[in-house]
């Protein structure tokens, strides 16, 4: 981890390792809960002023003190919630997971009784594309979630997307066998990773020559022609 990580107390002494490991798991997480409203105010001020600092710089480019500077707060407010950069990146990411989640299966249970795969489609991934675009920090915190204590929280919306596709896809076509439908769940899920990614991508792949929309459109394609070809074989 980057010494800009400011592992410190606002005294600068050093936050010493100690206790069982859900100690120490709970002590990456924030300082204190937020009593009444302006509590909670200053928490999410802080979470989205390191957000934004994500999405333009990066991870290593965060600590406390731009944090602090950003937000017009002093480093003082910061370690009154978090007591560190990791458990400010811990906080911002669950709660891009619980927003996620929450985007991701409301598009999935739309109506879309009455539409071609073509509209399907986009009326499903269009606001999903939408949240990952409006949120780039999502992008850097997905892709350090392993490191990060994310990977159970990120398992569960995971676990949750998938049974909402698996519904809609039971929505589309009741006949289809539950078994066959679960593995097209899956793939389905899969192809929109490949679009994920290439969200994430977007500023490298645009800096290169490339067009990310006509890119997501192959991939909206070839979702189409799955679920076509998958579903009219049901």
């Amino acid at each position: 981890m980057s010494k800009s990580s400011h592992s410190q107390s606002p005294n600068n002494k050093k936050i010493k390792s100690q206790g069982t490991p859900d100690e120490l798991t709970k002590s990456q997480k924030s300082r204190r809960n937020p009593s009444g409203s302006r509590g909670q105010q200053r928490r999410d001020l802080i979470l989205d002023t390191a957000a934004n600092l994500l999405a333009d710089s990066g991870i290593e480019a965060i600590n406390t003190n731009v944090i602090a500077e950003q937000a017009n707060i002093s480093v003082g407010s910061v370690y009154q919630y978090f007591s560190n950069k990791e458990a400010i990146l811990i906080a911002l990411g669950e709660r891009y997971i619980q927003q996620l989640g929450k985007n991701t299966v409301a598009a999935l249970q739309q109506d879309v009784s009455g539409l071609d795969f073509v509209a399907i489609v986009n009326k499903v991934i269009d606001p999903m594309i939408a949240f990952e675009r409006k949120h780039p920090a999502f992008g850097h915190l997905n892709a350090k979630s392993q490191e990060m204590s994310l990977a159970e929280g990120s398992k569960r919306v995971d676990s949750e997307i998938l049974a909402t596709i698996h519904d809609l896809l039971l929505r589309i076509c009741p006949n289809l066998n539950p078994t066959h439908g679960w593995q097209m769940a899956r793939v389905t899920k899969a192809l929109y990773k490949g679009i994920s990614y290439l969200i994430q991508q977007e500023q490298e792949i645009e800096k290169a020559g490339g067009n990310v929309n006509s890119m997501i459109a192959d991939m909206k394609q070839m979702m189409v022609v799955y679920l076509k070809n998958q579903l009219n074989q049901a």
